[in-house]
């Protein structure tokens, strides 16, 4: 019978390896809060864009003017949804789901009004529609909320 030779008796301690499960979890962790702290911050500061963008639709000032801009903050706002990290961590997870759907309004927002704005001229319940726009409204603030809490989330050391 032919038995393989081994060079060293498998009883040596200098042969076994350890795998410690979730070993890389906390820089993984890490490295996604840090992502969503980057994508929050710079979503808040769009929101004040796209509200500035809101009142001047509310305003009636020409889709000429607004329609550029106003594409440019949507598609920011579809980009850093597009940029958010996808991770197994539930916390990560969850912030991303709730930054998600807050980016997917605010860019919904802005494309809704100013196409209200295209139409608004043919009724007197779109004009009054278009009087109503008064912003981004709860989402905004949950957003501010969420970028807070992503502030003072501890994080490894």
């Amino acid at each position: 019978m032919f038995r393989r030779r081994r060079e060293h008796p498998p009883d040596r301690l200098d042969d076994v390896r350890a795998v410690v499960l979730g070993d890389g979890e906390p820089s993984a962790r890490d490295a996604g809060l840090r992502a969503l702290t980057r994508i929050a911050a710079e979503a808040v500061i769009l929101q004040d864009e796209a509200e500035q963008l809101l009142c001047a639709v509310r305003d009636r000032e020409p889709l000429a003017v607004l329609a550029p801009r106003g594409g440019r903050l949507t598609s920011r706002f579809c980009a850093l949804a597009a940029a958010l990290p996808v991770s197994r961590d539930p916390l990560v997870r969850g912030y991303s789901e709730r930054l998600r759907e807050i980016l997917d309004h605010h860019a919904l927002m802005l494309s809704c009004s100013l196409d209200l704005l295209a139409v608004a001229w043919r009724s007197e319940r779109l004009e009054d529609e278009l009087d109503r726009i008064a912003g981004l409204g709860r989402p905004a603030r949950k957003l501010e909320d969420l970028r807070m809490d992503l502030l003072v989330e501890p994080r490894p050391a």
